[in-house]
């Protein structure tokens, strides 16, 4: 059985002025950072992981060939990028340059990216006390460990 196709992240590009400008900054960002070509095989790589919908890769798509050549640039995109809050952990790194296209996204999707980023954050910070817990309780061989142990010195 194959798995579910999990619902876009963005479903459509909203017409407010406010989602519209956030849109236009990506198209922008987008072109700037990745070209032309590069730009639309990002979209269609952002399609696959689920966080845009085929219609919006559409609609970004007349927005990157609607750019002028001055708004597309050949950077590579692998120049680290500077983020900021609450992604700026992902500045320098290879991920910073599409972690950028996330916060477009989540601000045209009137998502609010930095509690997401807080609630893994804090997820992350009960896992690693789960893990700390778990560690000062294995100090103690386990019952098995003192059978086996058990075991091996009355064989010698």
């Amino acid at each position: 059985m194959s798995s579910p196709t999990p619902t876009p992240y963005l479903e459509s590009l909203e017409q407010s002025s406010a989602h519209a400008d956030a849109t236009i900054k990506w198209a922008r960002y987008l072109g700037e950072t990745f070209g032309t070509t590069g730009a639309l095989n990002c979209l269609r790589y952002y399609e696959t992981l689920g966080w845009i919908s085929p219609l919006v890769r559409k609609q970004m798509t007349s927005y990157l060939r609607g750019l002028s050549l001055g708004e597309i640039h050949n950077r590579r995109y692998d120049e680290p990028a500077s983020l900021e809050y609450p992604l700026e952990s992902l500045s320098g790194t290879l991920f910073g340059a599409h972690a950028q296209s996330l916060e477009y996204i989540s601000k045209i999707s009137g998502d609010d990216l930095e509690e997401h980023v807080m609630i893994a954050r804090m997820a992350e910070r009960r896992v690693e006390r789960r893990l700390d817990d778990e560690e000062e309780d294995s100090s103690q061989p386990s019952e098995m460990v003192s059978i086996i142990q058990d075991e091996a010195t009355s064989l010698s």
